[in-house]
């Protein structure tokens, strides 16, 4: 036999197009038979004898290794088919193991996609338990560790300003009150009577202390109050006082009038004017849901957080009022109780000692002591505020009052005129500063407003000199208190 000329199978081929046998060319002298096989032969090039095409069954190539065939001799002595030389090793190896995965994929395929959706499935549960057990975790130890004091009411403020120089600023504004009140300390209503307290630096001269004592008692507005009670800080020992008369209330203040030598003997301490009120609150003599607190401040607290003590005093719906001294004896936040009494819609007067006692007559505890609006802004050189709106269901007498600085008074305040519109009437609430010295150059003022059971719409002009931030304290108040307790302020 002549050689037979080698070439490769494309195993593609095998998928792509039947397996096919050529034709045998013969030459010009007949003498040499140049077989060329395509599609179905083996890999290699060697001495073959001649042979006869034979059937392929493609499976067989997947299912069982090639093998030399068996060839019956017939009568024209065709023989078996013997390779002298195997393919190039590897080679055909590779080509069948490729074939069997690409037929085993197409099989099973379905199956391994199963598999692979059953395994992520699982992952995921797994995941989800891990977040569920460690979320329950964190459960119980925060129901695990509450605490007294909740936190209430807050009112939010957001505004737009726009400048065009330090003196002029236009803004507006947009507040919002929550209305929704937390229930808080549910042993007392919105009714009177209540508890008074009346608290006092021991810092302050006896003469301040007695003429503030004695504005209070003079007035008609003492007869809404159940409790009195007193108490002088700023010494080691503090001892609340409560009684049920205002006769006791009135000797316990005249006998534990301040005394320089049971005070601070160093001006870097700070008042413990917060330990006076969460003691006053801890007492279990007179009631404290809804009393209001008025303190008489000469030395500052240190403490700038109030956060806790305005939680403790909102959650028994109560309200600081509170005046403060141009002449500190000691301390160093000079707004840490301002801020106190604007978050528990209350007052923050700053005033000379020798005026205690106008700020006592001008505070609102006597004859208007419910605030039913109550807010709190910040203001800066010129502009208008847009703020909520009041509504009142009676038709009656109120009384606003403002306070247009929150630290002693400075020569920054020019002007502010409140503006109050309803369909019924329109009216405003005009302070200038050649005023303020009428107010013996405090910072707080107050006039009467009438209303009718309508919608009254509020807005505020104001103009300060620079760009100091003055926190103004807005009320109006009443001696008909809602059913409701009235919304507190930031």
């Amino acid at each position: 036999m002549q050689d037979v000329v080698g070439y490769e199978i494309d195993v593609n081929d095998l998928f792509n197009s039947p397996a096919k046998t050529e034709d045998v060319q013969k030459n010009d002298n007949n003498n040499t038979n140049d077989k060329q096989y395509s599609r179905i032969s083996k890999f290699g090039r060697g001495k073959m004898q001649e042979v006869v095409g034979y059937e392929i069954n493609i499976n067989d190539l997947f299912n069982s290794p090639p093998k030399t065939e068996d060839v019956h001799n017939n009568s024209n002595n065709i023989i078996s088919v013997e390779y002298d030389n195997p393919a190039p090793e590897g080679n055909d190896k590779k080509g069948i193991e490729f074939s069997r995965l690409t037929v085993f994929l197409k099989k099973y395929y379905r199956i391994l996609l199963a598999l692979i959706l059953i395994l992520v499935l699982i992952q995921i549960e797994i995941t989800l338990l891990v977040v569920l057990l460690h979320h329950g975790n964190s459960e119980v130890s925060s129901t695990t560790t509450t605490t007294k004091i909740p936190t209430t009411r807050i009112a939010t403020h957001n505004f737009e300003k726009t400048s065009t120089s330090p003196e002029e600023t236009t803004a507006t504004s947009s507040t919002n009150l929550k209305t929704t009140p937390d229930p808080g300390d549910t042993s007392c209503g919105t009714r009177r009577p209540y508890t008074f307290l009346f608290a006092y630096s021991n810092d302050l001269s006896s003469e301040t202390v007695l003429d503030s004592r004695n504005q209070f008692l003079l007035n008609n507005g003492i007869t809404k109050f159940s409790w009195y009670g007193s108490v002088r800080f700023d010494t080691e020992n503090m001892d609340i006082q409560v009684y049920p008369n205002i006769d006791n209330f009135r000797a316990t203040i005249q006998n534990n009038l301040p005394d320089p030598n049971q005070g601070f003997q160093n001006s870097s301490i700070g008042s413990n004017v917060f330990d006076a009120i969460e003691k006053f609150f801890s007492n279990t003599e007179a009631p404290v849901c809804g009393s209001i607190i008025y303190i008489l401040l000469k030395r500052y607290p240190n403490e700038a957080d109030n956060s806790r003590l305005v939680s403790l005093i909102r959650y028994h719906h109560s309200i600081v009022h509170v005046v403060t001294s141009a002449t500190p004896s000691g301390g160093s936040q000079p707004k840490t109780m301002y801020s106190v009494a604007s978050k528990t819609n209350g007052m923050g007067a700053f005033e000379s000692d020798q005026n205690f006692i106008r700020a006592t007559f001008w505070l609102p505890f006597y004859f208007t002591p419910d605030p039913i609006y109550a807010i709190t802004i910040q203001v800066s050189g010129s502009g208008t505020i847009i703020l909520p709106d009041f509504f009142r269901p009676l038709t009656g007498t109120y009384e606003i009052v403002i306070t247009y600085q929150d630290h002693v008074p400075d020569n920054s305040f020019r002007n502010f005129i409140l503006h109050y519109v309803n369909p019924y009437q329109s009216g405003n609430f005009s302070v200038d500063s050649e005023s303020v010295s009428s107010y013996w150059h405090g910072n707080l003022v107050r006039q009467g407003m009438v209303t009718q059971e309508v919608n009254t719409k509020m807005s505020l002009d104001y103009n300060y000199s620079g760009w100091g931030v003055h926190s103004l304290q807005i009320r109006i108040l009443t001696d008909i208190p809602l059913d409701d307790w009235c919304p507190y302020s930031d």
